[in-house]
C-alpha cells in the first residue's frame, strides 16, 4: 500500500492492554484490492492481535431506502465468510454509526477506517476520531475508493475535467499496486454479533423505506461485481467507444458496486488497461470516464462544500444565466408524481425512467436527456433541481454518490460551458428529442424498457 492513502489522526501508541485491532469497513465492502483491510492485517500480525471487521448498519442513514439495502446486505454473506477463512473477525452491529462504533472503538488496541468524501460520512468520521483522541487510540485513515488520492491529485476544487487530467496523469502509475493479503495469525474473538443472520432478518431489524423495493436486474457483492466486470470486458470493452449510444446498452453496470466499493476502482482501471493492445481507442475512453471524470467527481464533494445545496452548487455564468430566464413561460409542467407514472407526453423520457424506476440503474446518456427534461418541464430552476436530486437518491443503486452529486449539477452548468442562448435554458445545455431520433435508434432503446414492465410483472 502506498503511503499516500494513509492519514494519521491520532498518533498515541498502541494500546497493548485492549481486545482487538478494529477496521471499520463501510466504504470498502470487499477483501480484493482493499487497503485499509492490508493495513488491518498487518497491525494484527505486528501488535499479535485478532481482528475484528466491524460493518455498521445504520438505519438512519438518509435517504437509504430497501433497494438500497438489500443490494448492500446481498455482498455481507460472502464478504463474511472470506474473512472467517482469513481468520478474521465480521462483526456486524445496528444503530447511528458514531455511537456504534465508538461503542466497539472502547476495546481496540488500534483503529483503522476508509476515507470518506460526501459531507454527512465526513462529519461522522470527524465525530469518531475525536473519541478516538480523547482515549488515546491510534486511528488511520486509509484512502480506498480511488486510484489518485484526493488531495494528491489537487488541493482545490477543480474547474473542469481539463484542469484535473494532466494532474492525475502525472501520478496514475504511482498508485496502482496491487494489495496481496495475508492470513491472520490470531483466531478471532468468539463474540455474539448479528453477522449470523440472513438478509431478511437483518431487513427486518433495520426496517427500511419500502416504497422503493431491491431491484430485480442487479445482484449485489464482492463475487458478483468481479463477474460482471470480467463479462464487460469479454463482450462490451472493445465497442465502449459507442456507448453514448442507449440502443446498444454497451455501458459497464459497474456504478453500483463501485458505490458500495464491492469492486475496486483499481481492479477496473488494471483490467481495462490489459485489453489496450486490442481496442485503444475503446480502452481509453473508458479509463477516461473511470479516472478523470470519476475523480472530478470525488474532487467535487470533497471541495466544494455546498455540493448538494441549488444556491452553491454550480458556477457564477450558470446562476447568471438561470436568473436571466427565470421568467421565461414553460409550456408544460409535470409533477414528480407524473414522471414515476411514466406520464409525460415524451416517449424516450419514459422509458428512461421505466428503466430507473425497475432496475436503479439508466443509460449514462439518458441520464443526461432525463436530467435536461425535468429542468423544462419545472416551474423554476430550483424545484427541478431538487426534484432530480431527490429522484436520483431514492431510485439509483448509486444514488448519494459523488458522481451522482456531480452529475446532477452539471445539469446545471457545473464544469461545463455556455451554449447557444436560448427560452428556459438561457446559456445551459438544451437537449431534445430530435436529437436523440438524429444520433440514435431510440427506438430501440424504447422497446427495451418496454420488456422492463413485463419482467417486472
Amino acid at each position: 500500500m502506498h503511503k499516500d492513502r494513509i492519514t494519521t489522526h491520532e498518533a498515541s501508541k498502541p494500546r497493548h492492554d485492549k481486545a482487538y485491532i478494529l477496521y471499520w469497513m463501510q466504504s470498502a465492502q470487499r477483501c480484493h484490492e482493499n487497503p485499509a483491510l492490508d493495513a488491518a492485517i498487518k497491525a494484527s500480525l505486528r501488535q499479535k492481535k485478532p481482528l475484528r471487521v466491524l460493518f455498521v448498519l445504520d438505519p438512519s442513514f438518509k435517504e437509504a431506502n430497501h433497494r438500497h439495502y438489500s443490494f448492500m446486505l446481498e455482498g455481507l454473506p460472502s464478504l463474511r465468510d472470506k474473512l472467517r477463512a482469513m481468520n478474521i473477525e465480521f462483526f456486524l452491529d445496528i444503530g447511528p454509526f458514531v455511537e456504534t462504533v465508538i461503542k466497539h472503538l472502547s476495546r481496540a488496541v488500534l483503529f483503522i477506517f476508509d476515507k470518506a468524501y460526501t459531507r454527512p460520512l465526513r462529519d461522522t468520521r470527524g465525530h469518531i476520531v475525536q473519541a478516538a483522541k480523547t482515549q488515546h487510540c491510534p486511528a488511520y485513515e486509509i484512502e480506498t475508493e480511488l486510484i489518485v488520492p484526493i488531495e494528491k491529485a489537487s488541493s482545490k476544487c477543480e474547474y473542469a475535467a481539463r484542469t484535473l487530467r494532466p494532474k492525475l496523469l502525472r501520478q496514475v502509475d504511482d498508485y496502482l499496486e496491487e494489495t496481496v493479503l495475508q492470513e491472520a495469525h490470531h483466531p478471532p474473538l468468539d463474540e455474539p454479533s448479528y453477522a449470523d443472520d440472513c438478509i431478511s432478518s437483518w431487513l427486518e431489524r433495520i426496517n427500511p423505506d419500502t416504497s422503493i423495493r431491491k431491484s430485480t436486474y442487479f445482484e449485489g457483492g464482492e463475487d458478483v461485481g468481479l463477474e460482471r466486470l470480467e463479462q464487460f470486458v469479454s463482450e462490451s470493452l472493445c465497442h465502449y467507444d459507442q456507448s453514448n449510444d442507449p440502443a446498444l446498452d454497451l455501458t459497464s453496470r459497474l456504478s453500483p458496486y463501485l458505490h458500495f466499493g464491492q469492486v475496486s476502482v483499481v481492479r477496473i482501471y488494471q483490467r481495462v488497461a490489459s485489453m489496450i493492445d486490442h481496442c485503444p481507442a475503446a480502452v481509453e475512453s473508458y479509463l477516461e470516464q473511470l479516472l478523470v471524470r470519476r475523480e472530478l467527481a470525488f474532487n467535487y464533494v470533497y471541495y466544494c462544500q455546498g455540493y448538494d445545496q441549488f444556491e452553491t452548487m454550480t458556477d457564477r455564468w450558470a446562476y447568471e444565466t438561470m436568473a436571466a430566464h427565470a421568467d421565461d413561460p414553460r409550456p408544460v409542467i409535470y409533477t414528480k408524481e407524473d414522471y414515476i407514472q411514466f406520464n409525460t407526453h415524451d416517449p424516450y423520457f419514459n422509458a428512461a425512467m421505466k428503466e430507473m424506476v425497475y432496475t436503479g440503474h439508466m443509460h449514462n446518456y439518458m441520464r443526461m436527456y432525463w436530467g435536461k427534461k425535468i429542468i423544462e418541464w419545472n416551474p423554476d430552476m430550483k424545484t427541478a433541481y431538487e426534484t432530480i436530486l431527490s429522484l436520483n437518491n431514492a431510485y439509483f443503486i448509486d444514488g448519494r454518490d459523488p458522481n451522482s452529486y456531480t452529475g446532477v449539477a452539471w445539469l446545471f452548468g457545473r464544469h461545463g460551458r455556455a451554449w447557444t442562448r436560448r427560452d428556459i435554458f438561457g446559456s445551459l445545455r438544451y437537449m431534445n428529442a430530435a436529437g436523440l431520433k438524429r444520433k440514435f435508434d431510440i427506438e430501440t432503446y424504447v422497446k427495451r424498457m418496454d420488456n422492463l414492465e413485463e419482467k417486472k410483472s
